[in-house]
Formats: structure tokens, sequence, C-alpha cells
């Protein structure tokens, strides 16, 4: 399995100056840059390869000349590793306002052979619906003007049609003539404008007017062509493919609406002959479509590959969830992509991630805008600039005060020094320039302070001196009092600086009770000597004190509402859990949230995080057989697998995960590629080769005559804390793969999505997950807990209390659906079933329906979505929750709780936990069925209550006692069934109900 980045131009200066905020060259052609791959080593860069759009490189000509001329692996800038493989794609999300792609697909392989690409993507057109009533008509941006705008655009059109206006390429391809031959005018010659006229009178008249306007495509069904055109180039483009010799792999790109057209358009694409498959248009899709989509694909993929016994690599475009990681795993795709890690360090919250679960709101230090003037700008610079001090100090741990103190005697010199400066050397040479950049450098680089006047005094004010300096001439000098004017307001904003000593010191003083400090020389020295005395005083740290400093700046910047978020980050110092190069190098500058050269190595982090628990998730496996000397004579090493190795091939050519081939002296070579021209399989090569290839692997699976490895191959594959293991039955090969993927793809020989069968002769193994109530078994008199006691003391503490009773919790629960529950429960233990039930508890988490509790009144019914899950936090249950899912050995597992219940426990992601051989079921919960086979969602809603002449409250616990009464009279149970048995409303014979007991 292989994670993709998309190329973005998502580079950093690799000597960026973090203290001043600087640029290490104001020329970008000056700069060094480091992509991800540049900054960690080949061993960790967290990525699998690289994506590159057409769009992103035609985003500038330079760009594209630059590429064409290198292409990507030899391109100065780019530079991407020879070991990392690329896909380059038309980038349709560019064009997808379009009515047809820009490019031809000639054009497009040959663009692919230019950049020199591992593998390029068909040309597909996203499928966006339709249209709103009427379809979707196509407008020329170029054709509307001053005079007739978008937004006049008459609401009598928009209100049914759905309108989509980009600007249109100079030249259409040439089957666009199949189409709309209309559309293609002459090169270079101008666009008619739009006039009023064009829009006004009857919609049907004005769309069929506009049907043959070269400024206009108008589709009743956009979904249908835009799908049907995707699979033409598929068709057109591997014809072109197959005449030619590209030094490309050819990937399919499909399309659809929904999980029954992606796989037909799956299998079409099969049947062409296609070998990689991928599938698009489910960038930013709700993590349940896109399992319901790749699901689907996938079965139809591995439908084809066991019909005949092949191997095909699918590719899912524009995704990367992690709770997505076993949908794509177990449907078989072979590699994904996504640049969403990346750009959650700069988009929202939450920015620094440590793992799915944990993370953190990067901290906000704001430059000041371009709207500022001179003394706003100066302002927020200080402010900015003596927060920062103080977050560094924290980083390291070193008192703050000393540390803001020696920034502002720093400081301090920098405008009298610039004064001086300016006065002798605004007519050197140097300054006689005609770019601004180049003034710029020479004043930063020859200046002593030329850094610190921009980090502390703001990039406005050396940027208007700057100005000055390149205006200034000998021959007519800028008089010296404008320069004087720009320092004259720096130096009134620095007068209210250092602010924040005086603010900590007070706080110090009012810890320990002073009122006043003595009188001493050095201005930190007071309050080191109070930070001595109250060392004692827990709640009085380096935390307490750059809270301060950060809540302060944050308020007078206008960021308040962050305040919580930023406690947490500092609180936890979450930058030292972290072991990637970007953190042990800058430390709290990554939890830092400013400019692109912070952000995007905060963006790099995220991905080595995220690609930490991919790797955890997704195991990299490498599955290959030893090659022999007829490995020449075939055209691929699907060929020879095929031919020289059935058994073999047979056992792995549908394993999910991981990649299959052939071992000789370059390592192992992919089944899907070419052979080799010369072949060596010298142990020493063999081993260099497997020893590197390894690197970037957690597993290598090596099939031989007789299960033995050379030792050379072995420790070389060690070395890289790869585990190795050398098997000679290819069955034993296969289910050791599938048993390392993780135990959902171990279920059966067809670890794919699918419907579990469960025996119910023997009896069922019962997990029932039930809430508690509000009404409750309370002796008279016995002292009840309120919802801080519970959460103050333990449910053994208020046991000890007097005149406390311990009520089992079956017992304590008396509510409607809790007694229906109650009785299912010991129904099917009469019939040999062997049940388990647990409560979610409001008051004291989960408990077992044994566990004595004490009195209490809490219930998460009368809390918010958000008040709901801290209560849960503190109470651990979802954590304790999945302990008992994952410890218990059940069949079944019935979730009868209400949708507050559902929020504490986190059900969607809840049940991702129930084993793929295992029934999950929940109740209104269809969102959750759709994307499982395993999990049932049976509705119990009003409707269903008067089904069953019942009413809401209680309708889950009868439907648990519905199906305690019927399931004997299976032998087999399925998720469909669950539903059905539930829901039985009639009502079961006399003498089968006497014979059950």
């Amino acid at each position: 399995m292989r994670f993709y980045v998309p190329e973005w131009d998502d580079a950093v200066d690799s000597h960026y100056d973090f203290e001043h905020d600087e640029l290490s060259s104001l020329d970008r052609k000056e700069r060094n840059l480091d992509y991800i791959w540049d900054i960690f080593d080949r061993k960790t860069t967290p990525i699998d390869g690289v994506l590159i759009s057409r769009e992103q490189v035609e985003e500038t000509d330079r760009k594209a000349e630059r590429l064409a001329e290198y292409g990507v692996y030899d391109d100065p800038v780019l530079s991407v590793p020879e070991w990392l493989p690329t896909i380059s794609d038309c980038g349709a999300w560019g064009y997808k306002s379009l009515p047809f792609p820009p490019y031809g697909n000639g054009d497009m392989l040959d663009f692919y052979e230019t950049l020199d690409v591992s593998v390029g993507v068909t040309i597909d057109h996203l499928v966006l619906g339709s249209g709103k009533d009427k379809g979707r008509l196509y407008l020329d941006k170029r054709a509307f003007h001053d005079e007739f705008k978008q937004s006049d655009l008459p609401e009598s059109l928009t209100d049914v049609v759905d309108v989509m206006i980009d600007e249109w390429p100079e030249e259409w391809p040439d089957y666009v003539d199949e189409y709309e031959p209309t559309i293609r005018t002459e090169v270079g010659g101008d666009v008619e404008s739009f006039d009023p006229t064009d829009f006004r009178g009857d919609i049907d008249a004005t769309l069929s007017r506009l049907d043959n306007d070269p400024r206009a495509v108008y589709r009743e069904d956009d979904k249908g062509f835009r799908y049907d055109l995707t699979l033409r180039n598929a068709r057109e483009m591997y014809d072109l493919y197959q005449d030619d010799e590209y030094p490309f792999r050819l990937m399919v790109a499909i399309q659809g609406w929904d999980p029954q057209s992606y796989a037909q358009a799956a299998n079409t694409v099969l049947d062409l002959g296609y070998d990689y498959l991928g599938i698009g248009g489910v960038a930013g899709s709700p993590i349940h479509e896109v399992r319901k989509i790749v699901k689907g694909v996938g079965k139809a993929v591995k439908s084809f590959e066991r019909e005949h016994s092949t191997r095909i690599d699918s590719h899912v475009f524009g995704f990367a969830k992690t709770d997505g990681f076993d949908s794509i795993g177990r449907s078989g795709m072979t590699s994904f992509d996504s640049a969403s890690m990346l750009r959650s360090a700069w988009t929202g919250g939450e920015n620094y991630r440590l793992d799915s679960e944990e993370r953190y709101d990067a901290i906000r230090i704001r430059y000041p805008s371009t709207s500022d003037d001179l003394s706003e700008a100066v302002a927020k610079s200080l402010r900015g600039r003596e927060a920062l001090v103080a977050l560094r100090a924290y980083d390291k741990k070193s008192p703050l005060v000393g540390a803001i103190h020696d920034w502002h005697q720093k400081a301090e010199k920098v405008l009298r020094a610039a004064r001086d400066y300016l006065r002798e050397h605004r007519h050197d040479s140097k300054y006689d320039e005609s770019l601004l950049t180049d003034v710029e450098s020479a004043f930063r680089n020859d200046f002593e302070y030329g850094r610190e006047l921009q980090a502390s005094f703001s990039d406005t004010l050396r940027g208007k001196l700057v100005k000055l300096l390149r205006k200034d001439d000998p021959e007519s000098p800028v008089l010296f009092e404008e320069y004087d004017d720009l320092l004259r307001t720096a130096e009134r904003e620095f007068e209210q600086f250092p602010r924040m000593p005086d603010h900590l010191e007070a706080e110090a003083l009012s810890r320990v009770g002073f009122s006043e400090f003595p009188d001493v020389d050095e201005p930190s020295e007071p309050f080191d000597q109070i930070v001595d005395t109250v060392r004692a005083v827990p709640e009085f740290s380096l935390y307490e004190q750059v809270w301060n400093v950060v809540k302060d700046y944050a308020e007078w910047i206008g960021d308040e509402q962050l305040l919580e978020e930023y406690q947490q980050t500092l609180r936890n110092r979450p930058w030292e859990k972290c072991d990637c190069p970007i953190c042990e190098e800058h430390g709290i500058e990554v939890c830092i949230f400013r400019g692109n050269d912070r952000n995007r190595r905060r963006g790099f982090h995220n991905t080595r995080r995220f690609y930490d628990q991919f790797a955890e998730d997704l195991p990299k496996i490498l599955v290959a057989t030893q090659g022999t000397a007829s490995l020449g004579r075939y055209d691929t090493i699907e060929d020879y697998l095929r031919a020289e190795h059935p058994d073999f091939w047979e056992a792995v050519h549908d394993l999910p995960v991981a990649e299959v081939g052939a071992l000789h002296g370059d390592g192992v070579q992919e089944w899907w590629d070419e052979t080799p021209s010369l072949v060596s399989f010298a142990p020493g090569r063999m081993a260099e080769a497997v020893g590197e290839q390894t690197e970037r692997y957690q597993h290598l699976f090596l099939l031989t005559q007789d299960g033995e490895i050379d030792s050379g191959i072995s420790e070389a594959v060690s070395e890289n804390d790869c585990t190795l293991q050398s098997l000679d039955d290819p069955r034993e090969l296969r289910e050791s793969v599938l048993e390392t993927c993780g135990r959902d793809y171990s279920v059966g020989d067809d670890f794919v999505p699918h419907l579990p069968t469960i025996d119910t002769t023997d009896g069922l193994d019962i997990l029932v997950i039930d809430q508690c109530s509000g009404s409750k078994e309370i002796p008279k008199g016995a002292p009840v807990f309120d919802e801080e006691e519970t959460l103050e003391y333990t449910r053994e503490e208020l046991l000890g209390q007097n005149n406390v009773p311990g009520i089992e919790a079956r017992d304590l629960y008396t509510g409607r659906q809790q007694g229906f529950v109650k009785d299912a429960v010991r129904r099917l233990r009469g019939n040999d079933h062997d049940v388990e039930r647990y409560f979610v508890s409001a008051g004291f988490g989960l408990v077992g329906e044994r566990d004595r509790l004490p009195p209490y009144e809490v219930t998460f019914s009368s809390m918010n979505v958000g008040e709901i899950r801290e209560r849960s936090r503190q109470l651990n249950i979802q954590q304790e929750l999945e302990r008992v899912l994952t410890e218990s050995d059940y069949d079944i597992v019935f979730f009868t709780l209400g949708s507050d219940y559902y929020t504490s426990i986190d059900v969607d992601k809840m049940v991702q936990e129930v084993p793929a051989d295992r029934i999950g079921v929940v109740f209104n919960r269809k969102l959750v069925d759709e994307q499982f086979e395993n999990i049932v969602s049976v509705p119990a809603r009003t409707e269903d209550a008067k089904r069953h002449g019942k009413i809401v409250v209680g309708l889950k616990g009868h439907y648990l006692k519905n199906f305690a009464q019927w399931i004997d009279g299976y032998d087999a149970l399925k998720p469909e069934l669950v539903e059905r048995l539930c829901r039985q409303v009639d009502e079961e014979p006399a003498q089968a109900a006497f014979e059950k007991y």
C-alpha cells in the first residue's frame, strides 16, 4: 500500500532564520528549497510517491518550461528522488467548471512522457450531477464585461439551471468537434461579449438559442455525459498507449455518482485491459460515501482478479482518512493520495497532530496586515516579538522575564543605530539599484541590526526605509526628516516595552504576599529572587508565566476564542513528544502558527505522524518468490510468475495491501513491470538491493524451494527492522500475509468486506451494551449522589460511606427498556446462549451488570453534545468499551442505546471495533449500516413502535426480547436476519414456546 502526496509547490526555505522570521535570501532563485523528501531521509520519508497534476505544472510558464526540459527527477528545484514513484494526472478538479477537459488523449500521453513520470492517468471529467431542474449551462467567462456581469444573469435562469462560468481555453481538443463544433473558434480571435438580450425571454427558448452559441454549452444530463466521456477517454487512451512504447505505466481514472455507477465503470475499464485503476471524484466526500464506493469497486476488482487469475492495482484519488484505512485495505486498494494532512497545518483548528486522537492548536503570532498604518504595524510586531521571546524561553525552560529583558536591551539599540547608519550610508552605491529587492538585501546584510529591525519593528518600517534609500540620490537627496519621522513613530511605540515583565512580577508578588520589589540594579534579579522564594507554590510555574503572556497577546490581537486550545498546547508541550527531525530541530517553532516556513514544516510533521498511523494500520508488506534464470524469457514479471511459479501466483495475486513480485539482483521487481534485459542472482547483489528496498517495509515474505534464504539477505533485511518470513508453501505464505494485515483480513479466503454468517447450533456468544435509566430502584432514605460527586469520588469511596447501599446495576435500573433487555437476557441464557451485559452509566462510566453501584442521579439526556463528550472522556467510557469489545469473545453485539449515549461512546467509531466475521447491531443508525457489511441498523422510531403496539421508549429492549424469542429457530445468523427477528410481530405458537423451556 503506497501513499502519495500531491505536489503543490510545498517547499520551505532550507536556511530560514526563525529568530528574526527572515528568508535566507530575498531572491527566490537564490534560496535552497526543501521538499518533504529533502527534510527526511529515505527510510523515514513519510510518503511513498508524488502526484503531479498538469494543472499545477502549468501554473506558471517558468515551472512548465523547467519540468519540460528536465523532467521531474532531474529538475534542479523539484528534484524528486529516483526511488520515489510519481503519478501524473490532468488535474480534473482544476477544470471541473469547463464543459470539456481542455486536453486531448495523445497530448496527455506526450506530456507524461516529457515529464518522465512513473505513471500517467487517463483524462477524466468530474461527475458533478446533472445540474438543477433543467440541467447545466456552461458559459465562457471571457464573454462577460463591465456592461454585463455574471451577477446580471436573470434569476429566472439561475433558479432552474446550474450555471458554470469559467475562462475557456483558446483552443479545444479535436474530439470536441464531435460534441460541440460551434465552440471551436479561431485561435487568438476575440470573444464576442454577451448582451442582456441573450438571456431574455422564455427559459426554453433561451437555452435553445444558447445551444448553438460559441460561448455556451448546454446539457440536460451533464452527469451522464461526464461519465460517458471519462470512459470514452479511457478507451481511446488505451488504444493510443498500446500503439506506442511509452516508458510509463498507464492508470485509468473512473468517475461515478454512487457505488453502483463506480462499480459499473470499473468493470468496463477492466474489460478494456487496464491493470491500474484510479477512483476519482471522492475528494471531500463524507467518509461513509467513500467507504461504500471503495467497497463496491474493490469487489468488482477482486471478482475480476479471481476470474482471470490476474492482479489489478487500484488507487483512491484525494482521500486519506485514518478512519478509512480498514475499508481501503480490505477492498484491495494499493495506493491513495491526499494533501489533507499537509493542509491541516494552516487550515482550521487542531493543526498540530500527534495522531488521530491527540491534536493541538498552534499558537498564532500574527504579522502586521498590509492595511495597517506604520504605528499599528510596529505595535503588532513588538507585541508578537515579545510573545515569541517568551515562548522560546518556555521551550528551553528558561526564565521568561530575563529573556524578555535581554530582547528589549537588544531592540532598544536598533533604532538609534538605524538613524546613525542611514545618516552615514544612505547614499552608498549599493543602494543605487533599480530593483527594490536588491536595495533591501543590501540594507539587510550591511546594517548590523537589519534583521532585528524587521523582527521587532515590522517589515513595514524596514520596507518604508528601503523605499527611501532607493529614492534617495546624492544629486537630489531626500530630506533626512523623512527617515526620522519613520523612526520616531517606531520609538513612540517602543516606549511601552517591555510590557510583560511588570505583569509577571505583579503576579509573582501577589502569590507570596509581596507588595513591591526592593531596589536592585538588574531588572530581572528581583523576579528571580521571588521565583526562588515561591518554588513551593505548585501552580506558579513557567507554564503559568507563559500562559499570562499568551493570554495577554491573544486577547489584544483578537484571538481570545482560541485560549482554551492554547492552554492545552502549552500545558502538554506536544512538540517534545515527537521524534521527527522537524520537531527535534525546531522545537516550539513548529507549534507556532506564523508564515509558510513554520506552517509547512508543521504540515510535513503532520504528514509524518499520519504516515506512522498508516504504517501501523496498514503495514508495509513485500511479497516475493526468488527468481530463476528463465526470468528473461518473459515480457513481464506477471507472465513469468504465471508460467514458472503458478502455485505462488495463485496464492498471492489477489492479496490486499501487499506489493507482489520476483526477487533478483535488483531487488523485488513488482508483478506489472517488464522483465529486465540482464538478470543477476548473485547473493551479495541481491542482499544489497533488497536491504535498501526494505528500508521502507515492515515485512518481507519470501517463497523459496526449501524455505531457506541466503544469510546475507536475511541480515540485510533485519538491519532495517523489517521482519523476514521465508516459507516453502504458497498457501502458508498467503495465510501469514493476511494474518499480518490484521484480524479482519483473516476471515476465510475472501478478505473483501462481506456479509458474515454465524453458526448458531452450539449457542451464541452475545454482548449487550445497554444504558442506564432515569428510573432507579433506590431504597427509601438512601443518599443519592449527583453529577459532581460521582466524578469527585470513586464508586468504592461512595459505597464506603455510611448508609449507602450497593445495588447491582441490573437491579438498579428499572426503565422500560432495561426491563425488556433483562427479560431477553434471561431467556437467551435459558436457551444455552452465553450473554454478557454492560451498562453505559452517566454517573460511573462502563459498568458490568453485577457491578454494585451507589444510588445516583445523573443522565446524559440533560447535557449538550460537548458536555456529553467531556463527561465521557472524564469517565473513560470509550477506552473501557474498546477494551471490552477487544477482549470479549462474542458472535453478536447489541448497542441498545439512545442518541445521547451513542454520542458518549462515539458509536460510528466504535462499530469499527466489531471484527468483520462478527455482527454488530445498532438502532436508527442507517448511515453506519450502509458502510459496513457486518453492521445492521434496526429502525426504532414512532412508526415502528406502533407496529408492535408499543411506545418508542423501550422499543430497543422489545426488539432484543423478540430476537431472544425467535433466534433458536435458525441454524445460521446473518445481519439481515437480525433485523427480521427483532422486528417480527407474529405471536409465537404456545407449543413452540413451551418446548423452549
